[in-house]
């Protein structure tokens, strides 16, 4: 017989199962979500499914169809977007990432970012697994980290950082360590010796990592194996016969002779097609990114221009760093201050570079839309681009299937992502209009689902990355000089602040890490207005000049005194 404890023991662990059970049934499954009502475009190439049903399980895909053809599970979340036009979560094809970034990407309905970058592999992995985590808000993240470079040539040397490889030895253990550390992606520079890229490109397919590059030989890159060559001029400059030439153009442009603008009205056109042949045969995918440089040549740069104010002069966006306003705007600028046979040369490149781009795809080239956000606001890049590949004569699905499927295809991860079907993870995006008609409509981003869940994709003032980046967007000068160096208790002052060249108009003062208001004298001048009331108190303070927003450029300190009043 049981006595009385153990009936009280035994309905003790009953009644704690049972009520313990719903809880982690719940854990393991959660509520189903179901998309319905809009026009879904899968980025597959099929035509459009109207009226459709998205079941999302967990973070994957459950089922496609059209309504009251997929059931509905019983108590999912359900999400109407009648009216919307379905598509899967973009894809940034050449992403740079950095702290500030990740609710520009969220906002424009961009889910992922292969960071082609430069960034250290430990910060890349940490951005990562806090985003992972839920941590930090922003686009999942597939990553290069540092990248492979190469002994460069004197007038080359501009700080680049990465693995230094000289050998094959070397290319093979870099790429042994980056698989070890959880690398995805493989990326080298143009300076590595061809024997090297082999190596180290065949120990990265070896282990299963995508490789792609800053090159000029395209044909190096596919005969090597590569997944992707990144830029304009990895297929353009590969173009110009004459290597001697080639690299001569490449000089002037790494010394400032001339920019990336003037670069394009170099190409031959004559070698176009041996080159597309060459790298669509090894299914090598490329990344034009062409609107970083370009868009104040499409016919909608008056329209971009637009854009990129509206989001810069959002309230909620403020935080975003001051640089992006000016490398944003400047590149109109540029183009507006070239003499009249420089914009001619200009605009002829541009001409060749579309001519490039549509031979390209209709080889069967896998072509991907890039923002690379040198020169323009990170993410909408991509829109923009996606808009001049149809000013190039691309259509509205194949600009659609260049920032989703053709980057999830270029760094192997197609499995599960780049378009909307069962299995698939439940990265989606909801837009006004209908890309397929004008294909602007990807900017009217209305729904963001990454991984599964719905999430806010809108800005906010308080918005912080909380590992922030370990370089500067762009850089500050480090030397500084101010005049005066000191003013007696409670007076206020102008001080001069003087740097050899790099100052801009992004560039403010702080006191003691308050910031000052600061006028742009020139490129080695600031000036600097320090009110009386930051100076009640005596002491030493370091003035420091910032670039607004940007955590990592700063100057080293001059210091201010504050003397005794008499």
């Amino acid at each position: 017989m049981i006595d009385h404890r153990m009936r009280t023991l035994i309905f003790g662990c009953v009644l704690f199962t049972a009520l313990a059970l719903p809880a982690a049934a719940q854990t393991q499954k959660p509520v189903p979500l179901v998309i319905q009502g809009g026009t879904l475009i899968d980025a597959t190439g099929r035509p459009p499914l109207e009226n459709a049903v998205i079941v999302v399980e967990g973070e994957r895909i459950k089922a496609v169809g059209k309504r009251g053809e997929v059931a509905v599970p019983r108590g999912a979340r359900i999400v109407d977007v009648g009216g919307k036009t379905i598509l899967p979560g973009l894809i940034d094809g050449h992403c740079h990432l950095l702290d500030f970034m990740g609710e520009i990407y969220l906002h424009l309905g961009i889910t992922t970012c292969p960071d082609i970058t430069q960034n250290d592999d430990e910060w890349t992995l940490a951005q990562r697994a806090g985003t992972n985590l839920g941590k930090i808000r922003g686009p999942r993240i597939w990553s290069t980290g540092a990248r492979l470079i190469g002994p460069a040539p004197e007038w080359a040397l501009r700080g680049e950082r990465g693995y230094l490889i000289k050998t094959p030895d070397e290319a093979v253990a870099a790429v042994r360590k980056k698989q070890a550390a959880g690398i995805e992606i493989i990326k080298f520079n143009e300076y590595v010796a061809p024997d090297t890229v082999r190596a180290g490109a065949a120990e990265a397919n070896r282990l299963g990592l995508p490789v792609t590059c800053h090159c000029l030989d395209a044909f190096l890159a596919a005969e090597a194996g590569f997944a992707g060559v990144e830029h304009h001029w990895g297929l353009g400059m590969t173009s110009v016969g004459d290597v001697k030439k080639r690299w001569e153009i490449h000089e002037r442009r790494m010394t400032g002779k001339i920019n990336t603008a003037d670069l394009a009205y170099y190409y031959e056109p004559e070698n176009f097609d041996k080159i597309v042949k060459a790298v669509v045969e090894k299914n090598v995918s490329w990344a034009p990114t062409i609107a970083t440089w370009y868009r104040p040549l499409s016919p909608s740069a008056a329209r971009f221009k637009d854009r990129e104010l509206s989001i810069l002069d959002r309230k909620e966006a403020q935080y975003l760093p001051g640089v992006l306003r000016e490398q944003a705007l400047g590149q109109y600028e540029r183009y507006a201050k070239f003499p009249p046979e420089r914009l001619s040369n200009a605009r002829e490149g541009y001409r060749k570079l579309e001519d490039l781009i549509r031979r390209f795809v209709q080889a069967g080239g896998i072509v991907r839309a890039g923002s690379d956000p040198n020169n323009g606001l990170p993410g909408l890049g991509v829109h923009q681009e996606l808009v001049m590949f149809v000013e190039a004569g691309l259509t509205p699905m194949q600009a659609l299937q260049a920032a989703t499927i053709n980057v999830a295809k270029t760094f192997r991860k197609d499995k599960d992502f780049g378009t909307v079907e069962p299995g698939k993870v439940a990265d989606l995006i909801a837009v006004d209009g209908d890309p397929l008609k004008d294909i602007w409509a990807t900017q009217n981003v209305k729904l963001v689902v990454l991984g599964g869940k719905v999430v806010d994709h809108d800005f906010h003032a308080d918005h912080r990355n909380p590992i922030p980046a370990l370089r500067p967007w762009r850089a500050t000068p480090q030397e500084i000089e101010i005049a005066p160096r000191s003013v007696v208790q409670g007076s206020g002052a102008k001080v001069k602040i003087t740097a050899r060249r790099g100052f801009d108009r992004f560039h403010k003062a702080t006191l003691a890490g308050k910031e000052l208001e600061t006028r742009f004298v020139s490129p080695s001048e600031l000036e600097a207005t320090v009110p009386p009331q930051m100076t009640k108190a005596v002491g030493t303070y370091p003035i420091v000049v910032v670039g607004k927003g940007d955590f990592a450029s700063r100057s080293q300190p001059a210091y201010f005194i504050v003397a005794f009043k008499p």
